[in-house]
């Protein structure tokens, strides 16, 4: 009885649709898929020193719901975005005053206090919903190849890739603004479910 219980608390656990028809992919899904494309079609056109793989993340996380959530959404990263490019540059500063490998122990004690920080300011400080991004940034500054940048030149050049992505995403959104059911539709219980399902189905995202 017992691990019949466990295993349906798994199933449970494993997914909150397991017992839903497979639908096709929401508005927001598809619109985080074309955001991505975007970024990586830009940066095409751009020196070799940016990064799509930044801006992509930027823009998968910055894209949200509303075109006001994603207005919201985009202050509060670059916010903490802004944070991680500051410790990421101190953190290279520091790297090469020292002399530290990139694989030492030092520097990835160093590297693992500094994204205690960023999490922490941003917490502390700004919106908690940036932390994600902004330790992101350091860490991508931090580990990835600066391709004989300097530390600042890594640091405002990964900055720049976050706002690319940011503002794509939010472009995204005003372009194609996911529809909300009007009031006067909420009459009935049974069409306030069916916008609720609609609703829940242009939401989603991965």
């Amino acid at each position: 009885m017992r691990v019949r219980e466990f295993f349906r608390k798994f199933a449970v656990t494993w997914s909150d649709r397991r017992n839903q028809p497979l639908r096709f992919p929401g508005l927001r899904i598809l619109k985080t898929s074309l955001a991505v494309f975007l970024c990586l079609m830009t940066y095409l056109l751009l020196p070799p020193n940016f990064n799509a793989m930044t801006a992509s993340i930027a823009a998968v996380i910055a894209l949200k719901s509303s075109i006001k959530d994603s207005v919201l959404a985009a202050f509060t990263r670059l916010q903490s975005t802004f944070v991680g490019a500051v410790f990421g540059l101190i953190i290279l500063e520091i790297r090469q005053l020292l002399d530290l490998d990139f694989n030492s122990l030092l520097y990835n004690l160093l590297l693992s206090f500094f994204v205690l920080l960023v999490i922490w300011i941003s917490v502390s400080f700004f919106r908690s919903d940036g932390a994600t991004l902004g330790a992101i940034i350091l860490l991508i500054i931090a580990i990835g190849p600066i391709r004989g940048m300097t530390p600042l030149e890594a640091a405002a050049t990964r900055f720049l890739d976050t706002l690319v992505g940011i503002v794509i995403a939010l472009v995204i959104n005003i372009i194609l603004p996911i529809p909300q059911c009007k009031t006067e539709d909420k009459d009935t219980a049974a069409a306030e479910q069916k916008c609720k399902d609609e609703e829940e189905e242009n939401t989603s995202a991965s």
